[in-house]
């Protein structure tokens, strides 16, 4: 994982930011090599000077993302902390400080994946690891530092999952499950149906909300999230799914 570009004294101007983001959007793409997903680190250089011992990162690790867009995720990351609102991310807050006093971030790009469930478990699994190596991160999730039994984290996962792409969840075999309060037969909407023919940015969640109401009884269902093949083997048995039941959602969102 390559050192991007001499550090650069105070004063640090607009220019100097914009080439560290290009020079990381290089690494980004070179190191990526075309994967779907990114699961990357935000470095702080530290002193001008300072000389890291050889390992996997060149640089103090103050926070861990996910993304099938890393060069875009990059961009946002270092536009957002020059103009700083209310609302601003934390992650945003600590480049700014960067900023502010003459250092750039460094990148580290931990792994790759091929799903987003694959890419938000090693986004967890490596802010556990760094945590436990006494690292302090940017990352808002408590989460990360949270030790999970096997349910919360399917819970975890669905949760997170709730915001994936129709076209995510159609590449992953994801479907929803709507369970109606009062009796009425289950019903499992396939997000791939949606995928073709919606925005490119239709989301589980949104898909969840629009299909909720029972046919039935006119009441909001209880959904969650489900593995398409599994519950299609257990539907033609006649059983239900016996996958953790995860997160549990009912009302409107």
């Amino acid at each position: 994982m390559s050192n991007s570009g001499k550090e650069i004294d105070m004063p640090l101007y607009p220019i100097d930011i914009e080439k560290r983001l290009k020079a990381l959007q290089r690494q980004a793409r070179h190191e990526t090599e075309g994967a779907p997903y990114v699961v990357y680190a935000l470095l702080d250089p530290g002193e001008p000077g300072l000389q890291f011992e050889e390992g996997p990162f060149n640089g103090i690790p103050f926070y861990v993302g996910q993304s099938c867009e890393i060069e875009n995720r990059l961009r946002r990351h270092f536009r957002k902390p020059q103009k700083l609102n209310p609302d601003s991310q934390m992650v945003h807050r600590h480049i700014a400080q960067l900023f502010a006093i003459g250092r750039l971030p460094r990148l580290a790009i931990l792994e790759t994946a091929q799903t987003r469930s694959q890419s938000l478990m090693a986004e967890l699994r490596w802010g556990q690891r760094l945590l436990r190596a006494g690292f302090e991160l940017a990352n808002t999730s408590p989460d990360i530092g949270r030790i999970m039994d096997v349910d919360e984290l399917t819970a975890w996962l669905d949760f997170r999952r709730c915001a994936m792409l129709a076209s995510e969840a159609a590449h992953e075999g994801v479907v929803i499950v709507h369970s109606c309060t009062c009796g009425h037969v289950s019903r499992w909407i396939d997000p791939a149906d949606y995928a073709a023919y919606w925005p490119k940015r239709l989301r589980v969640s949104k898909i969840a909300n629009r299909t909720q109401q029972c046919p039935g009884c006119g009441e909001d269902c209880e959904w969650w999230l489900d593995d398409r093949r599994l519950l299609a083997i257990h539907t033609d048995s006649g059983a239900e799914s016996d996958r953790l039941s995860g997160l549990r959602i009912s009302g409107r969102s």
